[in-house]
């Protein structure tokens, strides 16, 4: 066997019609899986985020392409065989934007307090990360910095809840924005949205004599009760907690639980209500019995016996969606070609029944 009748029969296959009924039924065998047996995240991982997936949809552009476009080759050019080549011509680029977007494609999450500087390539700096196999962390460059909170952020008259004041970048590249939930920051390919934020203390340990011993920052929770309220506390998303403190690597001393009462005549003021559990040996939680509780307005210390606790300051953290879809521009346009295709191929058929 020759290699012209190897490339013949390579063609033959690639521009095969039972080819293209093979692949679009194994591609929407995969999408009803996708969407009722494994769904979300899982779905992503099993199926449309794999190798094999985004194989199948290659071959289903290229087999599409050798379908259609030698079948027109030296056809006289017309209004109807133009819209044709352009609808089929955004049909390739759709398909050929979706693999790109799912091999280079990546989702964050980036949870970060008032005044912190993160590094954007840094998974750690992430609490959600999902992105493509061929997806390369070099492209997240810089830094990430969380400037300040706009509570009641107005635009133009109209309030637009929080805004959160961010810095993106590096060097002189840096890029400073106030995003809000219908304005977001983007800075080389990378989308900034708006998403979530909370209340994030100062929490300070001090001796009985005064002598400061332990800070950190803790994020609070906003737990929504039955009556519309939020209780802001620390714990879980799900349910008020406390966590040993000091944290390691510091040796912990008992497990501690602050809940934040804001203020409702000053912003970042209220009190803070302290209550503190044993460990066991193992500095595992035992809240069986609570060895010391009571409240203090931010700034003041509360007295817990052998040691004094205070919230010195009330700021916030926010949690940001990152997003780079660098496979959706090459979606949209095609998407506007492919339309622009079939409006073209309706014009002229009317033309041709005029005639």
């Amino acid at each position: 066997m020759n290699l012209f009748s190897v490339i013949r029969k390579i063609y033959k296959f690639l521009s095969s019609v039972k080819l293209a009924m093979v692949l679009l039924i194994t591609i929407l065998a995969c999408c009803v899986a996708g969407v009722t047996i494994w769904r979300g995240a899982e779905a992503g991982r099993l199926i449309f985020g794999t190798l094999w997936f985004n194989g199948i949809l290659s071959l289903l552009v290229v087999n599409v392409a050798f379908c259609f476009f030698p079948r027109m080759w030296g056809r006289r050019l017309t209004l109807v065989s133009f819209g044709m080549i352009l609808f089929h011509l955004s049909f390739v680029a759709i398909l050929g934007g979706i693999v790109f977007n799912s091999l280079f494609y990546f989702r964050g999450t980036i949870r970060i307090s008032e005044g912190e500087t993160l590094s954007s390539g840094d998974p750690e700096s992430y609490d959600f990360i999902d992105h493509g196999h061929y997806f390369s962390f070099s492209k997240l460059k810089g830094e990430t910095t969380f400037v300040r909170m706009h509570p009641h952020y107005k635009v133009d008259g109209e309030d637009k809840r929080a805004a959160y004041e961010i810095e993106v970048g590096e060097g002189f590249g840096k890029k400073h924005k106030v995003i809000y939930i219908t304005n977001s920051l983007d800075y080389n390919g990378f989308r900034y949205l708006n998403d979530r934020e909370g209340y994030s203390i100062l929490v300070i340990l001090y001796d009985k004599l005064g002598k400061e011993l332990y800070g950190v920052y803790a994020p609070l929770q906003s737990l929504k009760r039955q009556n519309g309220s939020y209780l802001y506390t620390t714990g879980t998303r799900f349910t008020p907690e406390s966590y040993p403190f000091p944290q390691p690597p510091a040796k912990p001393i008992f497990n501690l639980q602050v809940t934040y009462l804001p203020s409702k005549l000053n912003e970042r003021d209220g009190e803070a209500f302290f209550q503190i559990f044993p460990l066991n040996e193992g500095d595992k939680r035992e809240e069986v019995k609570v060895i010391a509780e009571g409240k203090a307005a931010v700034g003041d210390e509360f007295d817990a016996g052998e040691y004094r606790i205070s919230v010195r300051e009330v700021s916030y953290w926010v949690a940001m969606n990152v997003r780079y879809e660098p496979g959706k521009p090459i979606v949209l346009t095609s998407l506007w070609i492919g339309f622009g295709g079939i409006v073209i191929t309706f014009i002229g058929r009317i033309r041709r029944v005029k005639k």
